[in-house]
């Protein structure tokens, strides 16, 4: 079990993207609604958020791609303020890594992420908790007085890598590219406010009183820049700093900036000048691949797929053109799922043909589609290295098509999964 799935329990909380009401893509959203998740992105607050305490900055998944859907938002749960807790014990299957080095000047770098940092007078890294948040899946420092957070409105600051939305990157914030096809994006609560380090780089705080998240602008540099992962751009360096509030917390709040101002970037947070140095795994969500194409004219479609942040993928169906008529992120969980949609190409006004696309457990070997009316349409499925599904398509239908249930049958002719419910134009074309 990941970070994200013990805040999804603990906060038993979904956040809705209100769609516009144009457009295929759109219309889905509507029908078959795939709820982002707000969840926490700082150290602590896995067990914080179990106590029904403050929400630190949110991971959102953003489910949109181009100018199609509008962005996911996360808003922050009220309630007091805390700082941050140790992690839980770890749940998975992930080994212990071995302890982080600290130099003899007290010099900690994490290569991968990008920084380097010396740790403030009487400090240690905390070797438990951030052993404990890797075998979660997540690479983040843990730093604290004596080098062990244990309980409540201790201080203690968290730093790992992030990708915030473009639209609220900080020093320069760009609209209309929020929307990367599985990628994960950590966002702000609290009261915002912004500045620049002594180098120049810009930076965002979140303040909730006793927790104070700070985001440098952190890219992820590398070349060539066509191999670069997309979501490279807007990595942020992502500090989440514990026993901020009240009276008793100004120190902690002015060492914490002192930190921020003296962090520093090393391989690739630096323009490359030589081998780059891979970002840690899951960060970046992975470039889009075609799974396969087909049809002509009206009806010529593309079925593409990427390897989202942590355990999520991404599907859509496009026109050969580029031009996407759906798509949507689905957890490792879901690959044993019967999943279709119903696409009017080219568009709900000018129907010229029906095609149904969708995906089925691995091992589907052929997909049945009843429709209504007619005989059932079989089609074999087609599959890509590295997506544990077998997809399929079956085009063109006429206009008027009425499907009504699709089934996935093994090699044996074994039927392994059956569905009804379509997204997309669920009641047909016309």
């Amino acid at each position: 079990m990941n970070l994200e799935e013990l805040v999804r329990t603990a906060l038993a909380e979904e956040v809705r993207a209100e769609p516009d009401e144009t457009g295929a893509y759109d219309r889905f959203l509507h029908r078959r609604r795939r709820h982002a998740v707000a969840a926490a992105a700082s150290t602590g607050l896995a067990v914080v958020l179990v106590l029904a305490l403050a929400v630190g900055a949110g991971l959102v998944v953003r489910r949109g791609s181009g100018t199609v859907a509008g962005p996911a938002t996360t808003q922050a749960t009220p309630g007091p303020t805390t700082s941050l807790l140790p992690p839980p014990a770890p749940q998975t299957t992930l080994p212990a890594p071995p302890p982080v080095p600290v130099s003899a000047g007290g010099v900690v770098r994490r290569e991968r992420q990008g920084f380097e940092l010396t740790l403030p007078e009487g400090w240690n890294v905390d070797q438990v908790g951030t052993a404990s948040y890797a075998q979660l899946g997540q690479s983040w420092l843990v730093i604290s007085p004596g080098g062990r957070l244990v309980g409540m409105n201790e201080r203690g600051v968290t730093i790992h890598t992030a990708v915030t939305p473009p639209s609220e990157y900080p020093g320069g914030p760009v609209k209309g590219h929020d929307d990367l096809g599985g990628q994960s994006f950590s966002t702000l609560s609290g009261h915002r406010s912004s500045g620049r380090r002594p180098d120049g780089r810009a930076y965002t705080v979140g303040d909730q009183g006793g927790l104070v998240t700070y985001m440098i602008a952190w890219p992820y540099r590398c070349q060539p820049a066509d191999q670069c992962p997309e979501a490279g751009p807007w990595r942020v360096l992502q500090l989440d700093v514990g026993g901020t509030g009240g009276q008793e917390g100004l120190a902690m709040r002015r060492l914490a900036r002192r930190l921020v101002d003296s962090i520093r970037p090393i391989t690739n947070a630096l323009p490359p000048a030589g081998a780059v140095v891979q970002e840690e795994a899951g960060l970046f969500a992975d470039a889009p691949v075609v799974v396969g194409r087909g049809g002509e004219g009206d009806y010529a479609w593309e079925l593409r797929a990427r390897k989202g942040s942590g355990q999520q993928y991404w599907i859509e169906t496009d026109r050969q053109n580029g031009d996407l008529l759906m798509g949507e992120v689905f957890d490792d969980s879901e690959r044993d799922k019967m999943v279709a949609w119903i696409h009017c190409m080219p568009s709900k006004e000018r129907v010229t043909a029906t095609l149904v696309s969708g995906f089925a457990p691995e091992a589907a070997a052929e997909v049945r589609l009843e429709v209504r009316g007619q005989a059932p349409v079989e089609v074999p499925t087609f599959r890509k290295k590295g997506f544990p599904f077998a997809f399929w398509v079956v085009a063109p239908l006429a206009p008027d098509a009425k499907p009504l249930a699709f089934t996935g049958l093994d090699a044996a002719g074994k039927e392994i999964g059956r569905g009804t419910d379509f997204a997309g134009y669920a009641g047909g074309c016309r």
